[in-house]
């Protein structure tokens, strides 16, 4: 399975926010059951300037984080049909519409995202962390003990 990680999700991880733990969670269960953890190339961007903007990194500290970032994902290109695509989605936010046009066309199955709304018309369906740790979580793991 597919699994495409947004950028906030990213961000949460790498910069260890409030929501961290849910977002890590996913990533291991994505990883526990054989998943192909998936980003977005536009999402890179986005997860280094928001890491030094919100002062969670220093600029050389967002770069670095970034960069080992993209061994841990399969990438997920963004292409014109993409975009244009995304432009005619319907979908509110075009940067969602646009890592939604491409993980529609790289056959992604499920984007994991904190703003599941932001995708309700999404050609992919959309859960929260925590949505799928509860959907996936191999049984014999218990993340409350954590």
């Amino acid at each position: 399975m597919k699994v495409l990680f947004d950028t906030c999700v990213i961000v949460d991880i790498l910069g260890k926010s409030d929501h961290w733990f849910d977002s890590y969670c996913a990533y291991d269960v994505a990883l526990l059951r054989g998943f192909s953890p998936c980003l977005s190339v536009s999402s890179t961007t986005d997860v280094c300037y928001l890491l030094h903007s919100r002062g969670l990194a220093t600029k050389h500290d967002a770069l670095e984080l970034t960069e080992r970032t993209l061994d841990l994902f399969e990438l997920i290109d963004n292409l014109g049909g993409d975009c244009r695509r995304a432009c005619v989605s319907g979908m509110k936010d075009y940067e969602d519409a646009l890592i939604a046009a491409s993980a529609y066309r790289s056959e992604v199955d499920l984007i994991v995202t904190r703003d599941t709304k932001g995708f309700q018309d999404s050609p992919v369906t959309a859960m929260s962390p925590r949505e799928f740790v509860r959907a996936y979580k191999p049984s014999d793991i218990d993340y409350s003990t954590i």
